[in-house]
């Protein structure tokens, strides 16, 4: 009886690796793998957001999020944008992403309704602005933070300093893309980052 309960154990862990090898051989892997997606460019005058693949696999970008902090909200900070199962990112691709506000009122009180996005899979709730504090953090569908990128410092409340310099020609840029630090560069949005232009000022203007 002993000899048949050892066998009957070895035969279910012979079975539980077999179908975990079959998973991989399958080639779908961890599906929420999102390792060496990062942010490559934030862009508050055309208000978009983009990243960059830096490694050799497509990767699916479903449940990757954006967070944006922000002291007027609950809890200092909101999920501004989740990624859907049709977003995938190419190798060494970029995938973009755009505000709401490109087809909300602006300070004017005009509306763009015919402005097109991608998709409403593209869009990220809220705005962009090259004028305040920003932090903004991108993790996986565990949790895990992937990259962030930071102008200035909380002060009386992130996204509620204003008065940073702007410069209306540029983005923030990874320059070079992916791997670089975020300076002053034209924008290219989904296409590599020209050189660099100028350093980010990290104070408000006096």
């Amino acid at each position: 009886m002993k000899k048949i309960l050892v066998f009957a154990a070895a035969a279910a862990f012979a079975l539980v690796a077999c179908n975990k090898a079959d998973h991989n051989i399958e080639g779908s892997g961890d599906v929420n793998d999102a390792t060496g997606v990062v942010l490559n460019e934030v862009d508050g005058q055309n208000k978009f957001i983009e990243f960059y693949n830096t490694t050799d696999r497509e990767i699916s970008l479903e449940g990757v999020y954006v967070v944006k902090y922000d002291s007027e909200k609950p809890d200092g900070k909101s999920t501004t944008w989740t990624g859907t199962a049709n977003i995938k990112i190419a190798a060494k691709g970029y995938v973009v992403i755009e505000s709401s506000d490109l087809c909300d009122e602006n300070e004017d009180g005009v509306r763009d309704n015919d402005y097109v996005y991608e998709t409403e899979e593209h869009v990220f709730k809220g705005g962009l602005s090259p004028k305040k504090n920003v932090k903004l953090e991108l993790y996986d569908a565990k949790d895990k933070l992937l990259d962030s990128f930071v102008r200035g410092t909380e002060g009386a409340g992130w996204n509620q300093v204003k008065g940073y310099p702007e410069n209306e020609e540029c983005s923030f840029s990874r320059v070079p893309d992916g791997t670089g630090e975020f300076v002053y560069a034209a924008p290219t949005k989904k296409a590599a980052n020209g050189a660099k232009v100028a350093v980010i000022e990290q104070e408000p203007k006096k």
